[in-house]
């Protein structure tokens, strides 16, 4: 902790101890966080009803999207994956060893995909807070193999 926030705790002490926060309105009552202070007010109403009836704004939309395309990726290269471990030593075993290299092709150009399109939405978000990692394939790839044997 550096000295200024040693300082700055040590006044809220002193200010709590001579109970400088005891007679605050509201005390004890939940914070109402239903408006947001940074809204524009032309537009509260309007943001207010969309989201009501379910709507979030588009970056949060797309956000949705692109996880939903990761778990389907990710979820069908574990379907090919549990494919070839069922099928290790059969006389199906080649077929499937080729199957499982098509999957790894098709999901590394998925991720190439889903990457630029996080790139592109991480522009969008309003703060870098939001920003989303990329997808690293070699990571997934790996993580699947591990999780599934």
């Amino acid at each position: 902790m550096n000295r200024w926030e040693s300082l700055i705790d040590q006044k809220i002490r002193e200010a709590m101890e001579q109970g400088e926060f005891d007679n605050l309105a509201g005390k004890g009552a939940p914070i109402d966080l239903s408006e947001n202070p940074f809204e524009d007010p032309g537009w509260r109403t309007a943001h207010r009803l969309l989201r009501n009836a379910g709507f979030a704004p588009a970056w949060i939309e797309e956000r949705k999207d692109i996880e939903f395309e990761i778990d389907a990726a990710r979820n069908q290269l574990e379907r090919v994956w549990t494919i070839l471990q069922n099928e290790r030593g059969t006389k199906d075993e080649s077929d499937a060893k080729s199957r499982w290299e098509r999957a790894l092709a098709s999901f590394r150009q998925q991720a190439i995909q889903l990457n630029r399109r996080i790139a592109a939405w991480n522009l969008k978000v309003p703060s870098a807070g939001f920003q989303r990692k990329r997808i690293d394939a070699q990571r997934e790839i790996e993580q699947v193999s591990i999780r599934r044997t």
